[in-house]
């Protein structure tokens, strides 16, 4: 259990580490569905949208309540072993999608995952390297920045030793995000923090719920940006 414990103290202490820059609060709904293609190999598709829910007048600046990305993930997935497995995608994202000033980016990204068991849960280590092809509106070039994400995270049933149907269980990680190469405001650029409670529906899946602490560095003064959201997934596993 120590590792499960140093991972939650780490989590309320990053959490309490923040408290005065630019925040905004909203909700991001998504849909993660998984399947199979064969015994080795399977797919993922992930979709989200993050809205900012409330008009703010911060600094003498207002800023509208908007929708503020959509997410287009689809991914596949070759299983290794029980424990390891590797990933690659082509995602589509758009920044401001719904207004003059939207931004598009065109991303492929490849990853690895171990998992490891612990008591009764499950820590994973996930490490994602990032071919980022954001849009510039005023040149209508698609210049390439690199990204590497590192995300550690700890799952676990809140009812017996493994997750039944119409059972709860625990979901929570935290993930580094460096930028490698191109324009960018900081080389440790972005840290997200999420803890969400999710119930096994049965066939239908799983629905989880929790709360996405976003920190971006957001100008090259290294101003942050703090978005809190609540998250509502449902996750998917039809053949």
């Amino acid at each position: 259990m120590k590792k499960p414990v140093l991972f939650f103290v780490f989590f309320v202490i990053f959490r309490l580490s923040y408290g005065q820059n630019l925040t905004f609060y909203g909700f991001l709904p998504a849909i993660n569905q998984t399947g199979p293609i064969n015994k080795k190999l399977s797919y993922n598709v992930f979709a989200s949208t993050t809205i900012d829910a409330f008009k703010e007048k911060i600094g003498g600046l207002e800023y509208p309540a908007t929708d503020l990305q959509f997410y287009f993930q689809p991914s596949l997935i070759y299983m290794i072993s029980p424990k390891v497995n590797v990933a690659g995608s082509y995602t589509y994202q758009r920044n401001n999608p719904f207004n003059n000033n939207f931004v598009n980016e065109h991303r492929l990204w490849q990853q690895a995952i171990f998992s490891f068991p612990v008591s009764n849960g499950k820590i994973t280590a996930r490490l994602r390297v990032e071919e980022r092809f954001i849009e510039n509106r005023t040149t209508q070039k698609y210049p390439l920045f690199t990204r590497l994400r590192q995300q550690i995270g700890w799952n676990k049933p809140l009812q017996g030793k493994v997750l039944d149907d119409h059972e709860f269980y625990l979901n929570m990680y935290n993930e580094f995000y460096f930028s490698v190469t191109g324009n960018k405001n900081a080389t440790y650029s972005e840290n997200w923090s999420y803890v969400g409670v999710g119930y096994q529906l049965g066939k239908l899946g799983k629905i989880e719920v929790g709360n996405l602490f976003q920190v971006a560095v957001r100008n090259k003064q290294q101003d942050l940006r703090f978005l809190e959201l609540g998250q509502i997934t449902w996750i998917t596993n039809f053949k």
